[in-house]
């Protein structure tokens, strides 16, 4: 969302800008008018639809309903395609537990839209004795992935997002592992304690 913040400032600074030019062609004044106000109606959508996501409604929601809501809300930002399979039934968990699911499945599926080259993804949530087990899978572009534990971790600028995850994870006891390879796609796998 800040870079679509950041778009619209440039946007319209470059509109203030040929307001001051002698001559500037006829079209590009309406067509940077609509792309501006594109980018306002967009920024305000994602606003509405992340206003739903608030922590106190996650304590009374249903781990599986999160992640639903999460796929579609993925689907109507990107166009991307979410198979999510969620096997039944998941145990209740920690406030905790529920907000670092939703925000490293949120940023597993942002990696795909942004960097796998794909639209599709696999998520599968399920429950495996006093664990919680979250995959995302894509068949992109694939990556060679850097070390998230142990000496040899990663702290590279660009590796923010794989960062953040692990942190995330990390905050409730949990382990995230990345298998990629390029050209073989992504597995994300995650798990997490169910008591935090």
């Amino acid at each position: 969302m800040q870079n679509l913040f950041a778009a619209l400032s440039q946007l319209s600074l470059l509109r203030a800008r040929l307001a001051t030019l002698p001559e500037v062609p006829a079209e590009c004044a309406p067509t940077l008018d609509r792309t501006i106000r594109l980018l306002e109606l967009t920024l305000n959508d994602i606003r509405n639809l992340l206003g739903a996501f608030h922590a106190p409604e996650f304590a009374e929601r249903r781990l599986a309903e999160i992640a639903e809501d999460l796929a579609v809300q993925h689907e109507t930002l990107t166009g991307g395609a979410v198979a999510l399979e969620i096997s039944n039934p998941l145990p209740e968990v920690p406030l905790p537990v529920k907000i670092a699911l939703y925000r490293i499945l949120q940023e597993a599926l942002s990696n795909i839209h942004r960097h796998a080259g794909v639209n599709a993804a696999t998520v599968r949530v399920w429950a495996a004795e006093d664990r919680l087990c979250l995959e995302v899978i894509d068949q992109g572009r694939g990556f060679q992935p850097p070390p998230l534990s142990g000496p040899e971790a990663t702290e590279r600028h660009e590796h923010i997002g794989l960062r953040g995850m692990r942190e995330r994870a990390a905050l409730v006891n949990g382990e995230i592992c990345v298998d990629s390879r390029p050209g073989g796609g992504t597995r994300v796998r995650v798990e997490i304690p169910t008591h935090g």
